[in-house]
């Protein structure tokens, strides 16, 4: 073990300028501007396909259609809504929302 001063005459090592271990300015450079170009290819990408809603179906249905909204009160809507051939009456308040009426949707019986 080293005498406590023996080790504060020691040299501190240091990384000299020359040393090929770490990467140089002109190489942090090169990897900065592929980085950005392969980021804007991305992009470019995305925008051409139309974004990420490209990959969903276009031809799938919507899940719930809102088919009529009336306020109550400040805090309270009746909302008629369509949902898996149902047609729903709820009525959306602070308390939460409560189903009031479930019956078949008549266009769907009708399709």
């Amino acid at each position: 073990m080293n005498s406590p001063g023996t080790a504060a005459s020691a040299a501190i090592p240091y990384r000299s300028a020359d040393d090929a271990a770490l990467p140089g300015g002109s190489q942090w450079g090169l990897a900065i501007v592929l980085c950005l170009a392969a980021l804007a290819l991305m992009l470019w990408g995305l925008r051409r396909r139309g974004g990420m809603r490209s990959a969903w179906p276009r031809s799938r249905e919507a899940w719930v259609d809102v088919l009529e909204t009336r306020s109550l009160g400040t805090q309270t809507q009746l909302v008629v809504a369509r949902y898996a051939g149902r047609r729903l009456l709820l009525s959306i308040g602070p308390a939460g929302t409560q189903c009031l009426r479930d019956d078949p949707d008549a266009e769907d019986a009708q399709a």
